[in-house]
């Protein structure tokens, strides 16, 4: 995409499926119509300042979150965390060398998925 348009379309787009709701639904909170919202997420029409601000508040986020094309959903930084937490906490209920043979298990596990890997093409 290399339109500003199509960018902050495609990241309300992003943010609202991370939100769980249909173009349908968030219509509906912004009282506009569905094809408004397709219109706005694949950047053909210009959203004005007061329907982004209704999109921000439908969607609980920032006016400056939308305009991050570099964006990184807190939802996701939130989910690494409580798992990083809950790996802490059973790690602090092992003896140290059981640790330290857990943390060469797991690089080595991780090492050989990213090494092996290879993303699907489209």
């Amino acid at each position: 995409m290399s339109s500003i348009e199509k960018q902050i379309g495609a990241q309300l787009a992003r943010v609202r499926r991370e939100r769980g709701l249909t173009q349908s639904e968030l219509a509906e909170l912004i009282n506009v119509t569905t094809e408004t919202i397709s219109r706005l997420e694949r950047g053909v029409s210009i959203p004005s300042l007061k329907t982004i601000e209704n999109v921000g508040n439908a969607l609980n986020i920032h006016l400056r979150d939308i305009f991050d094309l570099e964006y990184t959903p807190k939802l996701k930084v939130a989910a690494v965390e409580k798992e990083t937490a809950k790996l802490i906490a059973f790690l602090k209920t092992k003896r140290i060398d059981d640790i330290k043979m857990c943390y060469r298990i797991l690089r080595n596990v991780l090492g050989q998925i990213e090494k092996n890997y290879q993303p699907k093409k489209k």
